[in-house]
């Protein structure tokens, strides 16, 4: 530094004699207004003068990191900003997420005849939309989530629609009344019965009128009950409007449980009852899916190979392992494992979940979808009030569910993302 000693240890060359000069004299400006000050400046030793120059240097030096700080943290909103909009957080997408539930709603209450229209139409366009943004997840691909029961049951939901609307246009074909009964009572205990607990009991089923994936995993788990509503409490309307499409003629001779009075049956006998066969769709769609995860599935997410250091490159993760990472892998480890908490956390973090594992979650799966077609399903068979009231409450549900959801975002989001980016700042500041 010209006209100055060289900067002693720890200090900055950066701090020129300008940034000195305007510090001693805000130092002399400080005692302006000091009447016991003498007016003329005294004069100052050397070493004096040595620890106010480190001192500035120090005061430059905290500064230019509060603005580095400062800009880190900016970036750090704009990115957490710029997700949320790639997301679809924006005015357009929430304004049709509105509208669009303002519509369904008016449809289901003034015209319930045509939801079923409705669901296949908005199905047709928000389930491979979604399908898209699954596949183009990072870090994992998501496409393998379509394989579980909800989404499967909308598959068949959609695809049995599909046949009847064919029906109408290909000369020959034709689905017997007999078909007809079967899928119906098959969706009467599905619909609700699993599919409307799993409105209850899962938490991503949210309302976000913004977030498109959002919305098509809450439009396939509140529509089929919607629309099996309308088919059990609006059939005379569907039949005059559709007449050649729905009969429904079969729809007053139907009975939840078997004729001969049993209610806990065997899966595949008392077909003549809606929960024989609500069972049977289910164990169709269980099957499958187990033998699918032991085949392979299960090892598809998992971050090592069999030896656990060799990195295995996982590109697909499924519903069972984003689940268990979710918090119930800690709940079965500590129930029905006795494995520590540390074990479960190590186990989440790797994806790398065993057969037991497996076998316990899909065992309760199967507990709770077919507890649900008696706890849920009957009373909303019996009761057009009770079906009606439950529909009441998974909606207010998963409204309540995105309230909380836009609340994070408009208050803790940052602050929490902050908080998670800088956290090694902030340990290293109570350290020292």
């Amino acid at each position: 530094m010209t006209g100055q000693e060289s900067p002693g240890p720890g200090m900055d060359p950066i701090c020129d004699e300008d940034s000195l000069r305007e510090s001693r004299l805000r130092y002399r400006e400080y005692f302006l207004d000091n009447e016991n000050e003498e007016t003329t400046p005294r004069k100052i030793s050397e070493s004096t003068k040595d620890k106010f120059q480190r001192a500035v240097i120090g005061a430059v030096s905290f500064h230019r990191g509060e603005a580095n700080t400062i800009r880190r943290v900016l970036e750090e909103i704009d990115t957490i900003a710029l997700k949320r909009t790639n997301e679809g957080f924006n005015e357009v997408n929430f304004t049709i997420g509105v509208l669009n539930c303002l519509f369904i709603s008016y449809v289901f209450g003034a015209y319930p005849q045509h939801l079923w229209l409705l669901y296949f139409v908005e199905g047709a366009y928000m389930i491979p939309r979604k399908f898209y943004n699954m596949w183009n997840a990072k870090p994992l691909n998501h496409a393998l989530y379509y394989l579980d029961f909800c989404w499967c049951m909308n598959f068949t939901s959609m695809f049995y629609l599909a046949l009847l609307i064919a029906t109408e246009f290909i000369d020959g074909m034709h689905i017997d009344d007999s078909t007809r009964e079967t899928f119906l009572k098959s969706e009467i205990g599905v619909n609700c019965g699993t599919l409307m607990g799993a409105n209850i009991v899962l938490p991503f089923v949210a309302c976000l009128f913004h977030d498109l994936n959002t919305m098509t995993g809450f439009f396939i788990h509140i529509m089929p009950p919607l629309v099996t509503y309308t088919f059990m409490w609006h059939s005379a309307a569907i039949k005059d409007s559709w007449p050649s499409l729905f009969n429904l003629s079969y729809l007053s001779n139907i009975h939840y449980f078997p004729k001969n009075g049993s209610i806990f049956i065997v899966p595949g006998t008392e077909l003549d009852s809606i929960v024989g066969n609500a069972i049977v769709l289910y164990l169709a769609w269980w099957m499958p899916y187990v033998i699918f995860m032991v085949l392979g599935g299960l090892d598809l997410p998992k971050k090592f190979q069999a030896d656990g250091v060799t990195p295995a490159n996982p590109k697909f993760d499924t519903v069972f392992h984003s689940t268990m990472r979710g918090g119930p892998c800690i709940t079965i480890g500590k129930i029905f494992r006795g494995r520590s908490k540390k074990d479960s956390l190590k186990q989440m973090e790797e994806n790398n979940f065993d057969l037991i594992d497996f076998f316990i979650y899909m065992g309760f799966h199967m507990l709770s979808s077919i507890s649900a077609v008696y706890v849920i399903g009957y009373p909303c068979f019996r009761s057009k009030i009770f079906h009606l009231f439950m529909l009441i409450v998974i909606t207010v549900l998963a409204v309540t569910r995105g309230a909380q959801r836009y609340t994070y975002y408009s208050t803790r989001m940052y602050s929490r993302a902050l908080r998670r980016q800088f956290a090694y700042v902030l340990d290293n500041s109570k350290e020292s």
